[in-house]
């Protein structure tokens, strides 16, 4: 029996209620509670406040199993802090009636007769100044005077005055106080503005008392520097298992524009190569995944996270469970871009057609599934046999959908490349393999014949691994070939692809590359499958140096097959006998001293840095092996460097304060032999205080180079997926209101990447509408300094100034608000905080 609670509730006393689970509808319902107000705690006239920090939007799911079950439960629990109506409903399963449901759900309402509410931004930038709505409310039989104390014991902010922003001088105030009449069934608006000084989340503290009453809340602000975040992770295996001491060194390398003050060093150990993919299963890039191809990313890494785990007896029933939670969830999302004919697309149903390239990695990936969660086969067989029909009179495999990922789909290999992907889709069904025999000896001849005089390295590094599956004669050959190409620094091994001349002084080739992690994890994975360990060892060190402080890289494709051949080698190489010293220093005579053994090998033990660090030295000793990483992120609010894409922001003449139009106008650059990009996502920042505008989705989804539209950080970013750019530009728009009052707003960024090759970017950053702390105060903060002209623009009020908010009937009566006015009291009758 499951009982699950949903709503949007009050620190208040414990409540306890039974249900009747043998009837159909859960029985009862909690009536309307309210804050018992004892007069004996009366301090000078005012009751003691107690802070409401808890706001959920679920709260209860519970698992009722009892051999003695005797069809009534008593459940108490603790309500949390939300004014609100939670929504119960309950389900049951039984081996003979089945699915029971209840077939009215109920409803327990959480009340105050007095309370107050306030609304925040997503975020806001440092040095900007943000109102702060405060709402009274007032349910009891009379009119109450309350004080509003808006807390900031803590120094995060500052209070801004109109005369303190024109003078340029300000006074740390611990808090500050306003008194408002509020009426009896009635709410009352006051606002503060505040310019936060702290990075991160602030705390943002409000009580309202009267002589009968009292009420508080507490919620975070996040605080972000201007900009954009940049972040670098530099890792090493320290591998003491044949020298009794390993020294490494680190520089933290931040450019001397970078924003100040938004520099952060952190360095993280573990005794494990997937230890810390094991940690970040839910957040492995920082990129968006929100295409079929990409969804993978939540689905693949589980199954080599499970498989390692399994193999090196360290499975816990509690990742396993996170990990096929995330499995079951990736699975039913990946059969939604599924066509009828069996095949996939990186857009489902909106593609005209299916992908070669992504149905042969569903085909794979499903198959691998299969031995932890419920698969149908006739899905894999199906894909398989699509691809079957695909197959050309040579025995290669063509694409005949959309191109996302140009290195795989096409590229310089003569289709050798996707040709030996599908290939090993094949191979890895091998339950199926008799049904398809003929269609995968035509393509093991059809790679292994054109493999002579290969030059694309990508394409030889996957033809390379597909052979070695085959166990085909010419193996050994084309490893050869392959690690001909390798490039070797030290105890390090990779491949790379030819940097082009005109983009030789390019510094994103210097970072991480996708395509570069991707051919050299399937050179990893070749010399592994021809049990050359010891040759894999110095591409498994680059490998791990190149990875991001996620425990993935940088998008799908490397991170799951960097992930596979990491795998596969620590599998091999893992020990339960680590027992490691790391000693960390820096800034000349600092140190820190972590221990790594066999009780935290998968515990990710981090501590940060003094942001002035430069220079950090790691000494290891002991016996076994362990990862050292240094990620540091900084920020940039200029252009980008070296941009492969044009880019243009521009804010639409009919823009205003209230609404933002944003034109973005964009093409790629072409260079020899490059005349279009992959897959290519451009996310656009909004001012703080403004999100997206929902209604005006739907046309950009409709427009056709436009594949898909998500909303991000609270609907304060919107990112579009083009399935590739040329040198025609497309300048879509995108609409934003402004839902929350800041001024001084900082420049906004809009970025463009190609998703599978990183070293192709461009960033750039436009000024939204205007706004001055005399557009955002109210009433008597404004002061003289405000201009008549400034005052006629504002939006009627009554005489107080202030909301008339009643509650008629479960609805809500507005009288004289202003436009925030009216947004605050609209979003709390459907949030009620």
């Amino acid at each position: 029996m499951f009982l699950c609670l949903s709503g949007a509730v009050y620190d208040g006393p414990y409540y306890s209620h039974s249900f009747d689970f043998d009837s159909d509808v859960v029985d009862g319902i909690a009536p309307m509670m309210a804050m018992p107000m004892a007069e004996s705690n009366f301090v000078a006239g005012k009751l003691p406040v107690t802070v409401r920090k808890s706001f959920p939007e679920t709260w209860l799911w519970e698992h009722v199993v009892e051999e003695s079950f005797s069809g009534q439960k008593t459940i108490t629990k603790k309500v949390p802090d939300t004014i609100t109506s939670w929504i119960i409903t309950g389900f049951s399963v039984n081996p003979v009636y089945g699915l029971g449901l209840t077939q009215q759900p109920r409803k327990l309402n959480v009340f105050l007769p007095f309370f107050v509410s306030t609304n925040l931004p997503y975020s806001v930038k440092r040095g900007e100044i943000v109102s702060i709505p405060v709402v009274i409310f007032n349910y009891m039989e009379s009119g109450q005077t309350a004080e509003v104390t808006f807390d900031n014991s803590e120094y995060e902010f500052e209070f801004a005055d109109v005369e303190n922003e024109i003078h340029e001088n300000s006074k740390a105030e611990t808090s500050r106080k306003k008194t408002v009449e509020v009426p009896s069934n009635s709410g009352r608006t006051v606002s503060f503005m505040i310019r936060p000084t702290k990075l991160g989340h602030i705390t943002i503290k409000v009580t309202a008392t009267t002589a009968l009453a009292g009420d508080g809340v507490e919620r975070q602000l996040l605080v972000e520097p201007e900009g954009l975040p940049q972040f670098v992770n530099k890792a090493a295996f320290v591998d003491l298992r044949s020298a009794p001491e390993v020294m490494k060194n680190f520089t933290v390398e931040v450019p001397k524009n970078a924003v100040p003050d938004s520099t952060r060093v952190e360095v993280s150990v573990i005794g494990d190569v997937l230890g810390s993919t094991v940690q970040n299963l839910d957040s492995l890039i920082r990129m968006p995944y929100g295409c079929g191809e990409q969804n993978m990313l939540n689905f693949v890494p589980n199954i080599v996270v499970l498989d390692y785990l399994k193999g090196t007896d360290q499975l816990t029933s509690k990742i396993e469970q996170k990990a096929k939670k995330f499995m079951e969830s990736g699975y039913q999302r990946e059969l939604t871009y599924r066509h009828d004919d069996g095949s996939f697309s990186a857009f489902g149903n909106s593609d005209p057609k299916g992908s070669t390239w992504l149905t042969a990695f569903v085909a794979r990936s499903f198959k691998q599934a299969a031995s932890h969660i419920s698969v149908e086969e006739a899905i894999i067989d199906k894909a398989l046999e699509w691809l079957s029909d695909q197959q050309a009179s040579n025995g290669s495999f063509p694409e005949v959908g959309k191109v996302s990922h140009k290195d795989m789909q096409g590229g310089s290999g003569e289709g050798i490349a996707l040709t030996a992907y599908t290939l090993i889709a094949f191979l890895e069904n091998r339950n199926l393999l008799p049904k398809y025999q003929n269609i995968v000896n035509k393509a093991v001849d059809y790679v292994a014949r054109n493999i002579d005089g290969l030059n694309d390295v990508y394409a030889l590094a996957i033809a390379a691994y597909a052979l070695q599956l085959a166990d085909h004669s010419s193996k050994d050959f084309t490893l050869s070939q392959l690690d001909g190409k390798a490039t070797t620094d030290g105890d390090t091994k990779w491949w790379h692809k030819p940097i082009p001349e005109s983009d030789s002084k390019n510094p994103w080739y210097g970072k991480p590359n996708s395509v570069n992690v991707e051919m050299s994890s399937y050179a990893m994975l070749s010399f592994l499958e021809a049990g050359l360990d010891t040759d894999a060892l110095p591409i498994m060190k680059w490998l791990i140096s190149q990875r991001n402080d996620k425990g993935g890289f940088q998008s799908t494709q490397d991170t799951v097959v960097g992930l596979q051949a990491l795998a596969k080698l620590a599998a091999k190489i893992s020990s339960k006998n680590n027992d490691v010293t790391i000693v960390v220093s820096y800034n000349e005579n600092q140190q820190r001293e972590i221990k790594v053994n066999s009780e935290n090998n998968l515990i990710l033990q981090k501590f940060e840095l003094p942001s002035t660090a430069k220079n950090v030295d790691i000494k290891a000793t002991g016996r076994g092996f362990a990862i050292v990483s240094l990620g540091y992120k900084y920020n940039m609010n200029v252009t980008g460097e070296w941009p492969r894409f044009v880019l243009d922001p521009q804010v639409n003449k009919n823009s205003n304060q209230d609404y933002l139009h944003l034109s973005v106008c964009t093409s790629f650059v072409p260079t020899t032999g490059q005349n279009s990009s992959n897959m290519a996502v451009m996310e656009v920042g909004f001012p703080s205080g403004f999100t997206a505008d929902s209604d005006t989705l739907p046309s950009l989804e409709n427009m056709d180079y436009i594949k898909k539209v998500e909303l991000k950080d609270g609907d304060t970013i919107v990112v579009l997926y083009f399935d590739s750019l040329d040198r025609n530009e497309l300048c879509p728009t995108i609409s934003a209101f402004r839902t929350h009052k800041v001024a001084k707003q900082k420049p906004a960024p809009v970025v463009i990447y190609d998703y599978y090759d990183n070293s192709r970017i461009a960033r750039q950053f436009y000024d939204g509408p205007k706004s001055t702390v005399c557009d955002i105060c109210e009433n008597e903060d404004c002061g003289e300094s405000c201009s008549i002209r400034s005052q006629k623009q504002r939006s009627p009020k009554d005489d107080n100034g202030t909301a008339d908010v009643k509650a008629v009937s479960g609805a809500v009566t507005v009288g004289a608000l202003s436009t925030m006015h009216v947004l605050v009291a609209v979003l709390l009758l459907k949030m009620f905080y």
